[in-house]
């Protein structure tokens, strides 16, 4: 399995007690000129994961120790107006969703927030670094 798929899977068993958000699997394309996460609002939406790899030692038989380091970030648009009342409770669950993805050596997770006109778009990064 990929590193998004196991974070997709994380976030939907972290959010299923909230009946008022899902997750979809889909990617979020731009629809309309819209992102898909702003017109389906109460959503959230895994992008497609980037893969950046290094090479932190060349090893005398002329192989090489690699360091991936994968960025995934996720969506959820809200209506500004109607914010649920456990938001915070929803946002800390998409945090923790970060911390079961395997065999890294490090893992780093922040959210954004961007207001515009009525809609609160939140904004995850996770970003997990293997060796």
């Amino acid at each position: 399995m990929s590193v998004r798929s196991d974070l997709i899977s994380q976030i939907t068993t972290n959010l299923s007690g909230q009946s008022n958000i899902s997750i979809i699997s889909e990617l979020p394309f731009v629809q309309g000129g819209s992102p898909l996460y702003s017109t389906n609002m109460n959503t959230v939406y895994v992008d497609e994961q980037e893969i950046e790899k290094e090479t932190l030692y060349v090893t005398l038989d002329s192989g090489n120790v690699e360091q991936s380091t994968t960025t995934i970030n996720a969506y959820l648009a809200t209506d500004a107006k109607e914010q649920f009342n456990n938001i915070d409770t929803v946002i800390a669950n998409l945090l923790l969703a970060g911390d079961v993805i395997s065999s890294t050596v490090e893992v780093s997770k922040s959210y954004e927030t961007e207001i515009t006109d009525d809609v609160i778009t939140y904004t995850f990064e996770y970003t997990f670094t293997t060796i």
